[in-house]
């Protein structure tokens, strides 16, 4: 069996299976183990790096909401013994708190439940480009190279975001808006900027630049005082 090696950490057996199908419908992954605590993840890292001096695994897929605890605190201890492979967060957690600390954990790709094979496929391509991008030794040779290097691939493929835009930043606001619009309601660009720790001026460039990429709609709305303002609902509609 050969392949990029995955530790899936999920408590709930029916995802667990289907990241599992997933992993072998994309093809070049080997599921090594499957944690489903926190708990069992610490300890099967722990016993992988007694027995072989490292931990094995190439690729997290990291649910957050553990029985016993928060999956960050399994990848803290990995990051904090030397972990530097790729995590893929699967979760339903959408606190920008979590968000946050997750981007500053190194966490590439982040995936609100629900979602089917084709969001998964994306998001787990995206984290192979990023991977590949950064692999080898030597130098990046310009600025291109080192934006690329940091491009996270947000909306599922290597798109160039417009200058001043940073991907990190656009990955908070289109969870954002994912975790806003799944009930069909959407966000102004004041109540984005809010959750996402910017002003209403740069939330409103980011939510465009979505806009514009047909990955959300804009629509006015109206009962508030003074000019109707924009909102923005998370469609989902790859370009």
């Amino acid at each position: 069996m050969t392949g990029e090696r995955v530790l899936i950490v999920e408590d709930e057996p029916l995802a667990a299976d289907t990241y599992g199908e997933y992993l072998s419908r994309a093809g070049g992954y080997q599921q090594v183990h499957l944690s489903p605590t926190l708990a069992d993840a610490v300890r099967f890292l722990s016993t992988q790096r007694r027995e072989h001096g490292s931990f094995g695994v190439d690729l997290v897929l990291l649910d957050m909401n553990l029985p016993d605890g928060h999956g960050l605190e399994v990848l803290r201890q990995m990051r904090s013994a030397g972990f530097t492979g790729s995590v893929l967060a699967l979760t339903a957690a959408t606190d920008m708190e979590t968000i946050r600390q997750a981007m500053a954990l190194g966490v590439v790709q982040y995936l609100v439940k629900p979602f089917g094979y084709p969001e998964f496929a994306e998001r787990l391509q995206a984290v192979r480009e990023l991977s590949t991008g950064l692999s080898g030794a030597g130098s990046a040779r310009s600025q291109e190279e080192v934006d690329r290097a940091f491009r996270h691939h947000v909306t599922g493929g290597p798109s160039d975001l417009p200058k001043g835009l940073l991907a990190d930043t656009l990955s908070a606001v289109t969870v954002a808006l994912r975790s806003a619009s799944h009930p069909g309601t959407g966000l102004s660009a004041g109540e984005v900027g809010a959750a996402v720790g910017t002003s209403r001026v740069t939330a409103r460039r980011y939510l465009e630049h979505l806009y514009r990429q047909g990955l959300v709609e804009r629509t006015p709305r109206y009962g508030t005082p003074g000019r109707p303002e924009n909102e923005y609902r998370w469609t989902g509609t790859a370009p």
